[in-house]
């Protein structure tokens, strides 16, 4: 059925086209010819209708940052109704969520099971609704126990890059509000999870130290660190200070540019209340997906073993998806890179550069739905043009390309009309636990991926370079591989031991933090002067081998330094020692005689570079700990200003 707004709105209301443009819900640059071109005459009407939706519900954050609550929202004595609301809330989740959290000291029948297992639902819900997962890996997230140490959930989305950090309470009269003590143990317990302090808390968590780690030594992951209650809104003046102080030395810590949006923080403080999770069960802005109307033109499809359909979509279609539903729509997709990459870059320059040649460069999405519904008219129109309205979707593949034409939508105008996009809708009923779709999941997205670096292997330097070093009776390896040479063959250089030393060796802050935070921007643009500072016709081949012989042994020199280091009593020396390993090797390539110069081959003195390393590390700490005692290793070498104070100092 064909809703238009004035189904949405009643019976009584009839909007014109100039009420959405009034409200800012349709461009002005917007016109009905354009529509019409776009949709046909007979489609006017849902075109308006689409674009109302979208800007209606342009993705709500739904979040309760800490800096935006008020001393007033926490001195409004709770309604009446708080109790029964807490009680409801409480109830609610629990039966929601009890079949997937463990029972651990909260066993059906003991007289406090339903306030332990509503507190524990919490934490679940808050995983949910902020970690962007399924109920069940919330429910399987919560750690609460005696022995956890200040944190009742954690949840670590590689999808979306987020890690929620939850420490919940269920107040059952519902007017209750946070204490200081509770605030400060939770804080506490953040700082150690900060320090890799994985002992100290319950065996779940301790079960997932290798996807922490993996989270806290990237720059592109989110740590929210929520407090959950079913009580007031917002905490005691004290409180909230102290609250908000620690926001302020997250982003000192974390090297937050202070325009940077809220919502690109690094590292979050939230403070949920029964007020925001009434809000979050109101709008259910977890549930499912539902496409309706979606245009596939030149489709065609399968119907063994599992039906699909497969065509081409416009661009403004995916651009609105976007839009409308932001990384909602990634929710099964194992490795939703979004953000600044190069991949995304290219993706953006192709749809605005060559919107007509998008179908030729780009390889596609792939969405798995739970039902295709065709129209129709479909039939009247054969397989050139048809709609479909598809049931519970999730982007499995294409996530950089879905929020690429997304992000430079507004920017292409009626350009995004000639981006044309190759997609595949794979529907899948019937999966016990999603074993179906995890299956085609992985094997869309653990195929090889080109990277930028593949093509520096046509450069003529690198094919110069790897004739030069076959003269010196070494072998340059310029395809990627998964063997790493420096431990089997000490001959063998490939071109990203080659990238490392050579950055290292240069001795610049600005490529040496470059290289420890994104390294594919080397190789994004071959004449670009990232690129051509290192790799460029006067860099010779004995040059190559001197660097990389000398940095093999800065890196062994690391490695041994980091297994003597106590990582459960020494975690922030180990830290600065771990993530310091481009600036240490920076440092002592540039104090060894005639690196850069020499025309022979040098042989590393093994024993110096131990000793100085050693030296290196312990005055680098010490100048850490002195001025930057709250910093984050990982994003402090990682700052090209840190790096150039470090070389000013040592």
């Amino acid at each position: 059925m064909l809703i238009s707004p004035a189904h949405a709105a009643g019976p009584s209301y009839k909007p014109s086209w100039q009420y959405f443009l009034n409200r800012k819900v349709i461009p002005k640059t917007t016109t009905i010819k354009k529509l019409e071109r776009r949709y046909g005459n007979f489609e006017v009407e849902r075109a308006i209708f689409f674009h109302y939706r979208c800007a209606k519900f342009l993705r709500e954050k739904d979040m309760a940052f800490v800096v935006d609550i008020r001393v007033e929202d926490n001195a409004v004595a709770a309604p009446a109704t708080a109790q029964v609301i807490a009680q409801r809330l409480g109830s609610g989740l629990r039966e929601r969520f009890e079949d997937h959290i463990h029972k651990r000291e909260c066993q059906p029948g003991q007289q406090d099971y339903n306030t332990k297992m509503a507190s524990r639902a919490l934490a679940a819900f808050t995983m949910y609704q902020l970690g962007g997962v399924d109920e069940k890996h919330a429910g399987e997230s919560v750690c609460d126990s005696s022995a956890d140490g200040g944190i009742d959930g954690i949840v670590i989305n590689h999808s979306e890059k987020i890690v929620v950090v939850v420490q919940s309470k269920f107040n059952q009269a519902g007017n209750g509000t946070w204490t200081k003590a509770d605030f400060m143990c939770f804080k506490d317990a953040c700082e150690k999870l900060q320090n890799e302090r994985y002992d100290l808390f319950d065996q779940v968590l301790q079960d997932k130290n290798s996807d922490i780690s993996t989270a806290l030594n990237s720059f592109d992951y989110k740590f929210i660190f929520s407090m959950t209650h079913t009580g007031k809104k917002g905490a005691s003046e004290e409180v909230l200070r102290d609250m908000k102080e620690w926001q302020s030395q997250l982003n000192a810590a974390s090297f937050t540019p202070e325009e940077l949006p809220k919502e690109e923080w690094a590292f979050q403080v939230h403070l949920i209340s029964s007020e925001d999770l009434v809000h979050w069960l109101q709008t259910g802005s977890r549930g499912q997906i539902d496409l309706s109307g979606v245009e596939v033109e030149r489709y065609g499809h399968l119907n063994e073993p599992y039906k699909a359909f497969y065509g081409t979509l416009s661009g403004d279609q995916v651009g609105n998806w976007w839009k409308q539903y932001g990384t909602r729509l990634f929710t099964k997709n194992l490795r939703n890179m979004l953000g600044k990459t190069d991949v995304n870059e290219e993706i953006k320059k192709s749809a605005s550069d060559n919107p007509e040649m998008f179908w030729f460069y780009n390889n596609g999405i792939t969405i798995l739905v739970n039902e295709v519904i065709p129209h129709r008219r479909n039939a009247a129109s054969g397989s050139e043009r048809g709609l479909f309205d598809f049931k519970d979707v999730s982007v499995i593949n294409g996530a950089q390309t879905v929020s690429s034409i997304g992000t430079v939508m507004d920017v292409l105008g009626d350009k995004i009309y000639k981006v044309k996009v190759p997609v595949r809708f794979i529907e899948i009923r019937e999966d016990l636990d999603n074993l179906i779709s995890n299956t085609i999941t992985r094997a869309n997205n653990f195929q090889n991926r080109v990277l930028g670096r593949d093509f520096a292997s046509q450069q003529p330097d690198q094919h110069r370079l790897a004739r030069e070093l076959i003269l010196e009776g070494y072998q340059y390896q310029l395809l990627r591989t998964d063997e790493d040479y420096s431990q089997s063959n000490a001959k063998v250089i490939d071109l990203d031991e080659a990238l490392n030393a050579l950055a290292c060796l240069s001795k610049n802050n600005t490529i040496v933090a470059t290289l420890k935070s994104n390294r594919g921007r080397f190789f994004e643009n071959f004449d670009g002067s990232l690129y051509k500072t290192l790799f460029n016709p006067k860099l010779s081949g004995t040059k190559v081998i001197n660097a990389v012989n000398h940095f093999r042994v800065i890196e062994r020199a690391i490695s041994d330094t980091l297994s003597a280091t106590d990582k459960s009593t020494h975690s922030r020396r180990h830290l600065i020692i771990t993530h310091g390993n481009r600036y240490y090797a920076s440092v002592l390539l540039n104090a060894i005689p005639n690196l850069n110069t020499s025309t022979d081959q040098l042989n590393p003195d093994v024993a110096k570079l131990a000793a100085d390393l050693a030296i290196l590390i312990d005055t680098t700490e010490n100048y850490i700990e002195r001025y930057y005692s709250n910093a984050y290793p990982a994003r402090f070498f990682a700052n090209p200003a840190k790096i150039l104070e470090l070389y000013t100092y040592n």
